[in-house]
């Protein structure tokens, strides 16, 4: 929703968000989902109360954000 297609680096001042965003959506929304995705089974593993489990899940749903900002956030 942040990121709505057809808006872009020049509608929010002092934004973090790369251009890269914008001009390859298709792999950005493609991020976006991944973190969806890992986000959910963080949930579910969670309701579980297994600590290691959670804590490998919670490193994976990590791993997606870090992908993301690497890509498409400024320094």
């Amino acid at each position: 929703e942040g990121f709505a297609k057809g808006s872009g680096p020049d509608a929010v001042k002092g934004t973090e968000a790369k251009p890269e965003i914008w001009t390859n959506w298709d792999k950005f929304e493609s991020a976006m989902n991944d973190f969806q995705q890992e986000s959910a089974k963080l949930a579910e593993v969670a309701k579980g109360g297994d600590e290691s489990a959670i804590k490998a899940q919670f490193g994976k749903t990590a791993e997606t954000c870090k992908a993301c900002h690497k890509e498409f956030r400024k320094d």
